[in-house]
């Protein structure tokens, strides 16, 4: 199967609206933030409306700020606690690569961790899960513009062996801003039934909702 990723201009973060939605999930004024930062007010506001771009310096520091105020760990023993949940929770990175998958995923998917870790999605599966990331990668999610996602998804899994697994899981996805910078997909999901998949389906109204962070 031949693989196909986004552009690398549907990744490049859009700094207006990661600040923006920083500062106002924090319940900052621009003048706070802009002491925060060691920055003017103005600075801060031309940055929200796009024109300017913050230096390399203060978009670590920003993201930063987004990963102190969320975890208490490094971003390694971060990664390490995903992989020992006994949910299923993965981290798939702006390429469509999974970085870490959770005990849980790799029950529900009968794999090995060497099985599916470092495979891009567009080889490990085929349905709605490529397409879901195909979705969040055009709505800007890799680049800020997205606070969450819901979307109840039929997950064929191709795996190692040659079979194919499918799995129906209910899913609750949201970017989170790693040092570097770079964002990455958090997906967290439960295995549901054919009857719980049809009504949540109802529900949503479509495969998926992409809620925008501004």
């Amino acid at each position: 199967m031949s693989q196909v990723f986004p552009t690398v201009e549907a990744r490049t973060i859009h700094w207006p609206s990661v600040i923006r939605h920083y500062r106002l999930s924090k319940g900052l004024k621009q003048a706070a933030l802009a002491h925060d930062l060691g920055v003017t007010q103005t600075m801060i506001s031309r940055w929200e409306s796009g024109a300017a771009e913050p230096s390399h310096r203060i978009q670590e520091r920003v993201f930063e700020l987004y990963w102190t105020s969320h975890a208490s760990v490094s971003r390694e023993a971060w990664l390490e606690r995903i992989g020992r949940h006994p949910s299923v929770v993965g981290v798939i990175d702006p390429e469509g690569r999974i970085q870490r998958a959770s005990r849980g995923f790799l029950r529900v998917l009968k794999c090995e961790r060497h099985g599916i870790e470092g495979r891009y999605l567009h080889e490990a599966f085929q349905g709605d899960l490529v397409e879901l990331f195909d979705t969040l990668t055009a709505s800007g999610f890799f680049g800020g513009r997205v606070a969450s996602a819901e979307s109840m998804d039929r997950c064929e899994f191709l795996a190692p062996d040659g079979q194919i697994r499918t799995v129906l899981c209910h899913g609750l996805h949201r970017p989170t801003f790693l040092p570097g910078p770079q964002i990455v997909w958090l997906m967290s999901g439960a295995e549901v039934t054919q009857s719980v998949y049809d009504d949540v389906r109802r529900r949503l109204g479509s495969a998926r909702v992409v809620r925008k962070a501004i």
